[in-house]
């Protein structure tokens, strides 16, 4: 009995997460909904990054985070979570050491998420940002195919854009925002 409830339990929890991962894009997608204030880009990538760490170590992988030591307009709210779901992607999906690189220059802000595992089947490509696409075949793996889609709206709602690719030694995910 007790087994079950807690498979109920995460089940629900899942659910509840779906539909407010569901409710954010749709407030991203309306207008007015990002709030710019100056931030410390360190900071801010730092406390992204601080729930995955944890993740990282069990794993036995690396996670490295370079972040300039400068000053970003941009809506913390909506930022930090599309920083967490390309980390947690990469952890989750990727192998090896997760970069992440975050850099602002001439008004950009550059966040750059990558690792060394096989990459983006080619074919997943193209619709990496479309809400519930999933790259492996099988509905029974991890997430919801959101993450993504958000990334993508958080960059979209701040007058920016994001792009997945496959290098050499992995997967890249680039989020240039205007700051």
């Amino acid at each position: 009995m007790t087994e079950t409830l807690r498979s109920v339990d995460a089940e629900v929890q899942r659910l509840i997460d779906l539909s407010n991962a569901l409710l954010d894009l749709e407030e991203l997608g309306g207008t007015d909904h990002v709030t710019r204030a100056p931030v410390g880009l360190a900071g801010l990538v730092g406390t992204a990054v601080a729930p995955h760490l944890r993740t990282a170590a069990r794993s036995g992988r690396a996670l490295t985070v370079e972040a300039a030591d400068t000053t970003v307009d941009v809506d913390a709210r909506w930022v930090v979570p599309a920083i967490g779901n390309l980390v947690g992607n990469a952890l989750r999906h990727g192998d090896g050491t997760v970069r992440l690189t975050a850099t602002a220059d001439d008004g950009l802000l550059r966040l750059r998420v990558t690792d060394e595992g096989h990459g983006f089947p080619p074919a997943f490509l193209p619709r990496a940002f479309d809400r519930f696409a999933r790259a492996e075949a099988s509905r029974t793996g991890e997430g919801s195919g959101l993450g993504l889609a958000f990334v993508h709206a958080v960059a979209t709602a701040h007058g920016g854009t994001a792009h997945a690719e496959n290098s050499a030694g992995g997967a890249t995910v680039t989020v240039d925002l205007p700051c």
